[in-house]
């Protein structure tokens, strides 16, 4: 199993960060890469919510792990996995 990085390329996606702080109740956006997965990490001031996107395979239960342990490590509160039939789309929901 080789070794996952999660790069931060926010910078990269300025209209799609801009887009959420305008549309939704996020005060906090962060996009990254975690290979050919799309990690897209968005925070308001009640909720988190982390998608991730992978639209040539199904996104792996090792990399959903990986950013639970990474993206969440400060909350023990319970989360919400919402998945889409193919896998190429995981939600996680996390009441703050």
């Amino acid at each position: 199993m080789k070794s996952m990085h999660l790069i931060d390329v926010t910078n990269n996606y300025s209209d799609l960060v801009q887009s959420q702080l305008n549309t939704t109740d996020a005060n906090y956006v962060k996009v990254y890469s975690l290979g050919n997965t799309s990690v897209i990490y968005t925070e308001s001031k009640n909720a988190i919510g982390i998608a991730l996107e992978n639209h040539n395979r199904r996104v792996r239960e090792d990399e959903v792990e990986f950013i639970i342990k990474r993206l969440l490590k400060n909350y023990d509160s319970s989360y919400t996995l919402t998945v889409d039939k193919s896998r190429h789309v995981i939600e996680i929901h996390v009441d703050k």
